[in-house]
């Protein structure tokens, strides 16, 4: 296993704990909105959806979500020690590409250098096997 695979899930958390750090400070003003008013229902009203209140809801999701993935990633590393799934190497290049290419100004770079440690720790997987 390549070195820096082995904290493939880390690196998750951690880019998911960045993203929604930086959603809770610059997005503030728009959930103290949402506290205030009370919680329930403070997204989408009679008088249509509040782009902005949804938009935090989902920044803030995807960064939790990427919490869970993050951990489970470390944990299928830690307890099968086998590589990641191809597939998961091969989807952070493509979705980091093309996020990159459409919002250049972001974050998403982050998965391209974590997909091509999953996508490189499989190949060497399979070359070591080859040669045994």
């Amino acid at each position: 296993m390549i070195f820096w695979s082995k904290y493939s899930g880390i690196y998750l958390i951690l880019t998911g704990v960045i993203h929604n750090l930086i959603g809770f400070i610059m997005a503030w003003p728009i959930l103290l909105g949402i506290h205030q008013d009370g919680w329930f229902n403070t997204i989408e009203s009679s008088a249509g959806i509040q782009f902005d209140r949804s938009a935090i809801l989902w920044f803030l999701l995807v960064g939790f979500f990427w919490m869970l993935l993050g951990y489970l990633m470390h944990a299928w590393l830690q307890q099968l020690k086998k590589p990641l799934p191809n597939v998961l190497g091969y989807g952070f290049i493509l979705l980091g590409g093309v996020t990159c290419i459409l919002l250049p100004a972001s974050g998403a770079w982050l998965f391209l250098p974590q997909g091509v440690v999953i996508v490189l720790d499989n190949f060497r997987g399979i070359q070591q096997r080859a040669v045994a």
